[in-house]
């Protein structure tokens, strides 16, 4: 207020003119913030003090059905009707509450809006005091806007991370989601099963700190912060680590880059443990089911004893994981244990050793007809069994186990080890086998080798008959003595010159030594007659060939000597006997006889 120069004060009267003027401001401030608030794009309705309506923007109009000018003057519940989402129950008049408290309040997240056409709208709601200069509430405004598509993401981000909780909860291989800094968000069932461990233990915490730092593998590390970060995934990685509660177990690891509002990571953790360790045996038994292969392949293919061996002593050391191992075969007559195959000794000494059946551990093993296994022979009196020669070796395990064919010991397989062995039973079942190839072999070649022996002998005496054979005749014709041999010494010769196989030339041989087998026919008035022979005694002298041929056909031995006694009258012209042959028709053995025999 304006004062005077004497100290007093005075008040003004205002002119109608002013009056007006100032009148005519305040009509346009209030159009100003009528129109500012009617471009809101939320609704406002305003109220006094009395809850009743003096204002409505177009946007409550829109959500409300009702038209300010309708709404005018009427009570806020009459036009703002809201429930409760879930129980439909009416909610408090925001100004009631705005009132009361004499605050700014929120409506709940729940608040729905039935409009005048009874439509249901999900709104979110804010009412505050309106306030004069002086401070006292002259009114309330509320602010509001439709909630519905919000609302409507919001149930479907809630139905998703429930749908994809309940794949990660029911998925039966363990499960972690990490965030950027690697620490659990969440994890499944199945990780807490599987690692024996609780949500306190897991959730919050950085992966390499869970179970003691447990997951602090080198693998993993590289995985999350180097391969990772480069790529959106990675799959299949392989960990072999010792958990606590759980011992080494195999771990394949697989992981997902997830974008949400912050980037997470899925981290997806098989088991594979047994898995792995099916195939490792499955690899083992065709391993073994090779080996035995090729013992059997040694054992049938004619190779002789110490060859055999070598071969199932090689297999045996592999397949066993032992340092050395020897055979030891049996003599039943003398009853002693002879060194015939070895492998993996230092000392070459082993091969000089004889033991006596009882004697030693393979002695031992032989007599008691039983496998014997000792793993630290430093806990057993070694001295006493155990052969100088092989505690040169410095062996801590041995084992010993007969090899029994058709009832019958044929020998010791012994197996050395230079560090303890404390095998499974798997070990010694695979020993069993091995020890039953090691004994079929022994007996295989033996009864192979008694075989060739016998063959040997038996080709003996038919040589030596057939030698016989010839020699009766050169006895029975003094005019041809010794002719047999000379005859087969040279066509032997030519058989040899022409190319021919020393197979072809063994019954060459023989057929050159009975060529005139079939003479055993021809009667000896008409073989040793002193004068010409008659037609008649001729056509006999003539069927000798064939006499042959019917005396060593059935000797299947002799069979394939037979062209040379059956054929060697034939002639080139086709005028010989028996059969006429010319030409090739006469076989290549008894065409080189005929020469030799000109």
């Amino acid at each position: 207020m304006p004062s005077d120069r004497s100290g007093g004060s005075s008040r003004r009267k205002i002119t109608r003119r002013e009056l007006s003027a100032l009148y005519e401001e305040l009509l346009l401030r209030v159009a100003y913030l009528r129109d500012a608030l009617y471009s809101i794009g939320d609704a406002v309705i305003a109220t006094n003090i009395d809850g009743r309506i003096n204002l409505m923007n177009p946007a409550a109009e829109r959500l409300t059905g009702w038209a300010e000018s309708e709404a005018l003057e009427s009570p806020l519940e009459q036009v703002f009707r809201i429930v409760d989402e879930e129980t439909h129950a009416t909610l408090e008049s925001p100004v009631a509450r705005v009132l009361r408290e004499r605050a700014v309040v929120r409506l709940s997240q729940r608040t729905i809006l039935i409009n005048r056409d009874g439509r249901a709208i999900p709104i979110s709601d804010t009412g505050a005091p309106i306030r004069t200069a002086s401070g006292d509430i002259a009114g309330v405004i509320l602010v509001f806007h439709d909630q519905a598509a919000a609302r409507a993401d919001l149930r479907s981000a809630h139905q998703a991370r429930a749908f994809a909780e309940n794949i990660i909860a029911t998925v039966r291989e363990p499960l972690l989601i990490l965030n950027r800094d690697l620490r659990v968000v969440s994890a499944n069932r199945a990780f807490y099963q599987l690692f024996h461990t609780t949500p306190e233990e897991t959730l919050n915490k950085h992966v390499y700190d869970l179970g003691n730092r447990q997951w602090d593998i080198p693998e993993l590390r590289r995985l999350l912060e180097e391969i990772l970060p480069q790529n959106a995934h990675f799959d299949g990685y392989e960990v072999t680590h010792d958990f606590e509660h759980m011992g080494r177990r195999t771990m394949l690891l697989n992981a997902r880059r997830v974008q949400h509002s912050d980037e997470f990571i899925l981290l997806a953790i098989e088991d594979v443990t047994e898995r792995v360790r099916a195939e490792q045996q499955l690899h083992l038994h065709l391993r073994r089911l090779r080996a035995l292969r090729t013992i059997d392949q040694a054992i049938i293919s004619g190779l002789g004893m110490r060859a055999a061996l070598d071969i199932l002593l090689e297999q045996t050391i592999l397949l066993l994981h032992v340092d050395a191992a020897s055979v030891m075969l049996l003599d039943p007559h003398a009853q002693t244990l002879t060194f015939a195959a070895g492998r993996g000794f230092q000392s070459l000494s082993v091969q000089q050793m004889t033991l006596y059946v009882g004697e030693g551990y393979a002695g031992r093993v032989a007599l008691d007809r039983r496998l014997m296994f000792i793993p630290d022979l430093q806990q057993e009196d070694s001295a006493t069994f155990l052969t100088p020669v092989l505690q040169y070796e410095m062996f801590v395990t041995y084992c010993g186990v007969p090899l029994i064919a058709k009832g019958q010991v044929k020998g010791v397989l012994e197996l050395f080890r230079r560090s303890r062995l404390d095998p499974d039973q798997d070990w010694f079942d695979l020993l069993e086998t091995l020890a039953v190839q090691a004994a079929i072999a022994i007996d295989s070649v033996a009864s192979f080798e008694t075989m060739q022996r016998s063959n040997a002998q038996i080709i003996l005496a038919y040589e030596a008959t057939i030698r016989g054979w010839a020699n009766a005749l050169d006895l029975r014709d003094q005019e041809t003595e010794g002719h047999s041999q000379r005859v087969t010494e040279l066509t032997v010769r030519l058989a040899r010159a022409a190319g021919l196989s020393d197979e072809q030339i063994a019954h060459v041989r023989r057929g050159a030594l009975l060529h005139d087998i079939g003479k055993l026919g021809v009667p000896d008035t008409i073989l040793r007659k002193p004068g010409p022979l008659t037609e008649e005694e001729w056509a006999i002298m003539r069927r000798h060939p064939e006499y042959a041929y019917i005396m060593l056909s059935p000797i299947e031995y002799l069979r394939p000597a037979l062209d040379i006694p059956y054929c060697h009258h034939e002639r080139w012209d086709g005028t010989g006997y028996p059969r006429g042959l010319k030409g090739e028709q006469i076989p290549l053995s008894a065409r080189l006889f005929a020469v030799a025999d000109v």
